[in-house]
């Protein structure tokens, strides 16, 4: 699954920042920035307009029974459609919904739509595609609350779905999702987008490295309506990016600090030079112990001014 970020540039004077663009997705060992979406998938045709509403994707390991959808995140729901596993539209489908008395949606998948790949919300605020995990056997952590795939943190944005036992739920707006930073010991809230009664499909931002201790480890807890707590210690790990200031057409080093992984891990980096860009290397491989001591990892020369996102996707090795 691919993650879905930007890093802006301003020039003249290149400032390089992270900003999220709309879409949401399981975190995986390999992050990718994708910019521009094709005709073909849900960010085409039905969808594309001069301001689309944004993206959320995530998965759940089931598509059928109580869904219930954080209103924030849809507003009004217009339309729901299948999705096969080519990530292609199907036809609009009734399914029931009603609105609970915290505003969250509830739907009622039926049985007989069981075995869809996913499904996409389409709301005045934002679209939800729902889909199944690429690989049922890969999640992390051995306690109460566990992880669909690897937890990957990219430029502080964390995007992951949590197991957990069955719960009943009728108060959803009450569960709550949190990780701990142990600089000093405070949990940070992310938000909870689609939650099951046994998983939950959330979203951090703005996380720092030090939620990563340095076992490679983060403790994420989720309250429940009760007032009480599932508490889990998951393995994580990490990347930022750091880009020198510059003028147009004066090239900028590009290092990155790496945390939650061993010093002999090598990482890849791919970056994808866009029109006006100059990428180079546009590969390159280092330990982690490299890169935290400040190696260079590329160049970028840029003949454009103004704003423009930097593509790269980054690859744990071994």
């Amino acid at each position: 699954m691919k993650t879905r970020k930007a890093l802006f540039a301003f020039l003249s004077g290149l400032i390089i920042f992270c900003g999220l663009l709309p879409a949401l997705s399981i975190a995986k060992e390999t992050g990718v920035n994708k910019i521009n979406p094709t005709k073909n998938d849900i960010n085409g045709s039905e969808f594309a307009m001069a301001s689309p509403p944004p993206l959320f994707e995530m998965e759940l390991t089931s598509l059928s029974g109580e869904i219930f959808l954080n209103p924030a995140y849809t507003g009004k729901i217009n339309s729901l459609r299948t999705l096969d596993k080519n990530h292609l539209l199907g036809e609009k489908i009734d399914i029931e919904t009603r609105t609970l008395t915290d505003g969250w949606k509830k739907l009622n998948v039926p049985s007989s739509l069981s075995g869809v790949f996913g499904l996409v919300v389409s709301g005045e605020n934002g679209i939800l595609k729902i889909t199944l995990p690429q690989n049922t056997s890969n999640s992390s952590g051995g306690g109460t609350l566990r992880a669909i795939g690897d937890l990957f943190i990219e430029f502080g944005s964390l995007h992951a779905t949590f197991i957990f036992p069955d719960l009943n739920i009728l108060e959803p707006s009450k569960y709550e999702i949190g990780i701990l930073n142990s600089s000093d010991n405070s949990f940070i809230n992310g938000g909870i987008i689609v939650l099951k009664n046994n998983q939950a499909a959330v979203r951090f931002e703005n996380l720092p490295s030090s939620v990563v201790n340095k076992d490679g480890m983060i403790r994420v807890s989720l309250k429940k309506a009760d007032r009480t707590f599932i508490n889990s210690d998951l393995p994580a790990w990490g990347y930022n990016l750091i880009v020198s200031e510059t003028d147009t057409g004066v090239p900028a080093p590009i290092t990155a600090e790496v945390f939650g992984l061993p010093d002999h891990v090598e990482i890849k980096f791919n970056f994808v030079s866009l029109t006006g860009q100059v990428i180079n290397p546009s590969t390159k491989m280092l330990t982690v112990g490299e890169i935290n001591k400040g190696t260079q990892i590329s160049n970028i020369t840029t003949k454009i001014e103004g704003p423009q996102p930097i593509t790269v996707t980054v690859t744990r090795l071994n």
